[in-house]
């Protein structure tokens, strides 16, 4: 349990800091999908979308990269690692 919330924090650190030090990007919704819908073909755009517009939301109102994780989680009932690479596109392509 502990090495699996370590790995857990070792990825949420890992994105924070991608996000932090990457140069800006073009936010576009196109780029945003682009990068998920092939891998989470589960999930429909509008689906992706509202969930990314919801982290771009709670991230600027304060809420920290891995809380966000943990909401889009339970959201979408997807794992601990799809949350974590919806919610670092959602900050680098879409926010």
């Amino acid at each position: 349990m502990a090495a699996r919330t370590f790995a857990l924090s070792l990825g949420v650190a890992t994105a924070a800091l991608t996000v932090l030090l990457a140069p800006p990007a073009s936010a576009t919704e196109d780029e945003f999908l682009d990068g998920l819908r092939d891998r989470y073909t589960f999930l429909s755009d509008d689906q992706l979308l509202s969930e990314g517009r919801r982290v771009c939301s709670a991230t600027r109102g304060g809420v920290l990269a891995p809380d966000a994780v943990v909401m889009v989680r339970d959201d979408l009932g997807v794992s601990t690692d799809a949350a974590l690479k919806i919610v670092t596109s959602a900050l680098l392509d879409l926010c």
